[in-house]
């Protein structure tokens, strides 16, 4: 099978041409769609035709897959559901309002998640894009006075601090108010490319080593600044459309439609990581 690697009329990204709609692909293919994702950090499929079960089969070749443990696709629990649509005894088919604020899955846990998957089975004719931002261009971008201040350090990344900003409309549950706080580097690099990138994300609140205060401020400026408009891809999604992302140097952030009209279905599968390898920039 031949695919292509068409980049994206955006800053990064690449779309994936000519392979088989159901991703039921041979090994050579699948190899040169993994080191693709490498390159490229986002790709992008169009025209799927697949089954719950060949989801979960093709994202498995990546690596072992994350279980969220809830708002699961019956029979399928590697298949997070995202939606705002009802069953008609008024139960969530899956979690609305998924995914705002900029952010890489995981990154509030020890071990964040290395990838995800989404598949669009049902979308608005208007609005409700999904952005991505080019982490590994964004720390290049910065200036020599922030890269100075970060060197070496680790962000303090916390549920408990910032569940309320996040996620107004929903409470903190008592899983989320013991999961402790986390460290992660803020240079990362990634263990299959080598590249580097800025991992701070939406649960990003300060700075080891520096004052609370200082730190804050200085994760809140690197966000801001991560949202320039030329490290970000906006995807205007299709029905049949997947994006693959690699959580280790991208961020993600849905955007709002209207929910009174329309219905936004989406099926994700979620590929296990590793921790966060701080970059030695010396080295």
């Amino acid at each position: 099978m031949s695919v292509e690697f068409v980049p994206l009329p955006g800053p990064f990204g690449a779309e994936v041409v000519g392979a088989d709609p159901t991703l039921a692909v041979d090994e050579a293919t699948f190899g040169r769609i993994e080191a693709a994702w490498h390159r490229h950090s986002i790709l992008l499929f169009r025209g799927l035709e697949m089954t719950p079960a060949q989801h979960v089969a093709f994202t498995r070749r990546f690596g072992a897959l994350h279980i969220m443990g809830d708002h699961e696709l019956p029979g399928f629990p590697e298949i997070f559901v995202v939606s705002n649509a009802k069953e008609a005894n008024g139960r969530p088919v899956g979690l609305r309002g998924a995914g705002m604020g900029f952010h890489s899955d995981g990154e509030d846990k020890q071990v964040p998640n290395a990838g995800s998957f989404l598949y669009a089975r049902q979308v608005p004719p208007e609005q409700g894009d999904t952005m991505f931002a080019d982490m590994c261009a964004v720390h290049a971008a910065l200036p020599d006075d922030v890269r100075r201040k970060i060197a070496g350090r680790r962000a303090r990344f916390s549920r408990n601090a910032l569940h309320h900003l996040n996620y107004p409309d929903q409470p903190l549950t008592e899983a989320h108010r013991r999961r402790p706080d986390v460290y992660h580097p803020m240079e990362r690099r990634h263990p299959r490319s080598g590249r580097v990138s800025l991992f701070i994300g939406r649960w990003a609140f300060d700075i080891e080593g520096l004052p609370s205060d200082e730190g804050h401020a200085l994760v809140t400026w690197m966000q801001e600044f991560a949202r320039q408009p030329r490290f970000v891809y906006r995807h205007q999604w299709r029905v049949g459309d997947a994006i693959l992302w690699d959580n280790r140097c991208t961020q993600h952030c849905a955007t709002p439609f209207d929910e009174t009209r329309y219905v936004r279905l989406m099926h994700r599968t979620t590929i296990e990581g590793d921790a966060p390898m701080m970059a030695d920039i010396a080295a």
